[in-house]
């Protein structure tokens, strides 16, 4: 049977019969590994007649049982939800129409999620675009009804038809999402790409949360992030699905970037400055926690969780004490759930995030002028609350130590770092490749064109190293790792991808780039006189790179020394190589390609 085909009361039979499937689509932080909500999308169950969601929809518009049809698919959705025992946000759609109708009311709610667990905090009704209201003003009153139970509002497809910067204004929303319409191609659209750039602006302005909706490909992703993006969705990160994923590809976890040398020197976690407070739950009374705060004068804030310890909230002491020192303050409140007057949470990262992500958070959100205090989770679940000055206090020791450790003319992390990062490899049995950098006759170079020059020739030696490490680990979305060991001599750590190509790509990019350091004479000459290592008076040829590239066995080895043996055999056998070759050692096995051939 079509869809087109069916009648009134065979509709009313599926809506009675809740004869439907639930997928559910992951909307992530990218900063965070965990999803922080899902989206709810029904579709019809095989080996019944397979509609088509938005047909079936307009079916039930036609026949006056849209908001019957729509409040029995968020009954199937909680439910599956419930039983998936997933953390977060669940996003249930609701057409603006269906909102209004006084049918339709929002009080039928709450006996659904008494019916299956689901704390109220964790609803977000999404506002689509179909289905226009015919009245606005009861829309608003629809929505007012959600708010008070304790559900966060939604703008879905923001840009098309009526849900534009109009119903941003009107709804005043918690939560926003973007039109795949803009996502799409935004890299290439100058348009597109400063429409979005603004609606992250504008949300971060008004405490809205920005979903970028619709990411399909990799290039999109990587631009919004550039652009700003935090929280995205799309089949890139996860497909709608009855039983969907929960954790964030591997590949789009944000990591620090280490091919750049500008990152900590030493592995931050986050989790050492947790403070285990105890967090309360949503119907706790406001008198209570007033009490835990007067019997605890060095406690600042406390979150408040669901029953799955998902954060919902925070209260803050000054503002409670604030609220009940007010007029008639603890006759109107002391008896009311704390839900009542907590803030939504907003202010919350994961506690595997690195340092500069961190940072940033802090920097982005200017709540923190006031409550210097945020939540950290652990797999989207409560872990404690950490201190923003325990993070500027982190910081400033990090950046102190880095720059203690690092090579002062190219601010790279230095042996310290170096052998720390080795170590980490090999305790946690993790396969690598070490590329040793070194220039040939640099000392000749020096003695020619002075101290000063050898520096920006060393600069530039790191600079190459460095960007060409970065395209590297975008290619294969595996960070790589320089280091300067010192003098013309560096490291460069792969952990994945072709290695080998890269550092011919290096060398080939170095040879280029190192004309503009001589003088045109001795360019056409290809070499200038000077005294070589023997000590005798020749044609010196110009400066080369030579690279020495390691597999270690990880199971064989045991040490950075055992590593560092390894290298140096790399370095001796790369020197004595043909000029432009990248040398490789497969454990005892040695290959060579001149790339120049």
């Amino acid at each position: 049977m079509k869809c087109s085909e069916i009648t009134r009361s065979q509709l009313e039979l599926l809506i009675q019969s809740h004869n439907f499937l639930c997928f559910f689509q992951p909307i992530f932080d990218v900063h965070q590994t965990t999803a922080i909500g899902y989206e709810a999308l029904i579709r019809s169950p095989y080996p019944a007649p397979t509609f088509n969601p938005a047909e079936l929809f307009d079916k039930a518009f036609e026949y006056d049982l849209l908001a019957e049809l729509e409040q029995c698919c968020r009954r199937i959705a909680i439910k599956r939800f419930v039983e998936l025992d997933l953390t977060g946000l669940l996003f249930l759609n609701a057409s603006p129409l269906a909102i209004e109708q006084t049918k339709h009311k929002a009080s039928t709610m709450p006996a659904i999620l008494l019916d299956y667990g689901l704390d109220p905090q964790r609803i977000v009704i999404e506002i689509t675009e179909r289905y226009e209201a015919t009245n606005e003003n009861l829309l608003q009153t629809g929505l007012q009804r959600y708010r008070d139970l304790g559900f966060k509002i939604a703008i879905d497809d923001l840009g098309t038809g009526h849900s534009g910067l109009k119903q941003w204004s009107e709804v005043r929303p918690d939560i926003v999402k973007i039109d795949r319409y803009f996502i799409s191609g935004c890299q290439h659209n100058i348009v597109k790409r400063e429409l979005i750039r603004t609606i992250f602006e504008l949300g971060k302005t008004t405490g809205v949360s920005v979903i970028a909706e619709g990411i399909e490909n990799e290039d999109e992703y990587l631009f919004l992030r550039k652009l700003g993006m935090k929280y995205a969705q799309g089949y890139l990160l996860g497909r709608p699905q009855h039983e969907p994923i929960t954790e964030l590809p591997n590949i789009f976890i944000d990591k620090p970037s280490q091919a750049t040398g500008t990152q900590s020197s030493t592995q931050f976690e986050l989790s050492t400055l947790v403070q285990r407070i105890e967090p309360i739950s949503a119907q706790v009374s406001c008198k209570a926690v007033y009490i835990q705060f007067k019997s605890d004068t060095t406690l600042k804030s406390i979150a408040v969780v669901d029953n799955a310890q998902v954060p919902i909230g925070m209260v803050y002491r000054d503002e409670l004490t604030d609220l009940l020192s007010s007029d008639y303050g603890h006759a109107l409140y002391d008896k009311q759930p704390i839900s009542k007057v907590m803030r939504q949470v907003s202010l919350m990262v994961d506690e595997n995030s690195d340092l500069d992500n961190v940072s940033k958070f802090i920097t982005d959100h200017s709540e923190f002028d006031l409550h210097p205090e945020f939540i950290v989770t652990a797999h989207g679940k409560y872990s404690g609350l950490a201190s923003v000055r325990s993070i500027l206090k982190m910081m400033t020791e990090e950046k102190i130590m880095h720059a203690q450790q690092a090579n002062p003319l190219t601010m790279l992390p230095g042996n310290i770092v170096i052998e720390r990062k080795v170590n980490q490899l090999i305790s946690h049995k993790q396969n690598f490749q070490l590329a040793y950098f070194d220039l040939d006759n640099f000392k000749p170079f020096n003695d020619v064109y002075g101290y000063a020059a050898g520096d920006q020739v060393i600069k530039l030696v790191a600079d190459v190293i460095v960007e060409y490490s970065n395209k590297h680990s975008k290619k294969y979305h595996q960070d790589s790792f320089i280091g300067h060991v010192g003098g013309d001599d560096f490291v460069a750590v792969f952990q994945s991808g072709d290695a080998f190509a890269c550092c011919q790509e290096i060398l080939l990019v170095f040879e280029k780039r190192i004309i503009q350091y001589f003088a045109l004479e001795h360019v056409k000459q290809s070499g200038y006189f000077a005294v070589d290592r023997a000590g005798n008076y020749s044609l010196i040829p110009l400066l080369s790179l030579s690279c020495g590239i390691i597999s270690p066995n990880i199971d064989s080895i045991n040490s950075v020394h055992d590593v560092s043996l390894q290298a140096s055999k790399a370095k001796k056998v790369a020197k004595e190589a043909t000029r432009g070759e990248v040398v490789m050692l497969l454990h005892r096995e040695t290959q060579a390609l001149d790339y120049m051939k």
